[in-house]
């Protein structure tokens, strides 16, 4: 016996909403959690992006790095980002990484910020 209708049960009234990210030619987008690889290996996720507020343009990326009992958030310098494919590809070492000092991430600007001695 056959479903009266020829609809089928509930399958009547259903729509799906499909949505599109755009980024504008010449730009990346990097999302909070995607793998951050250094050259020899992976090493952690983004946590966030410093801005440079006079020209908006990023200037870090922020990694928490480690492992469980000695982890710390780092500022990699958007010159040490090879490539932003599939996750941040970076030019340099995981060792490189873990030498770079530890950053307060709710205050990444004072962290990274270049602070200059008396004259």
């Amino acid at each position: 016996m056959g479903i009266a209708g020829g609809r089928g049960i509930g399958l009547a009234d259903v729509t799906q909403t499909v949505i599109f990210d755009r980024v504008p030619m010449g730009e990346v987008t990097v999302r909070r959690g995607e793998q951050v690889h250094a050259n020899d290996g992976d090493i952690g996720f983004v946590q966030g992006l410093v801005i440079d507020t006079r020209d908006h343009h990023v200037t870090h990326v922020l990694l928490q790095e480690g492992h469980l009992w000695g982890r710390k958030h780092v500022a990699i310098p958007i010159s040490s980002v090879a490539s932003t494919s599939d996750g941040i590809q970076l030019k340099i070492t995981k060792q490189e990484v873990q030498d770079l000092p530890p950053v307060d991430i709710d205050h990444p600007d004072e962290s990274t910020a270049t602070k200059e001695g008396p004259g």
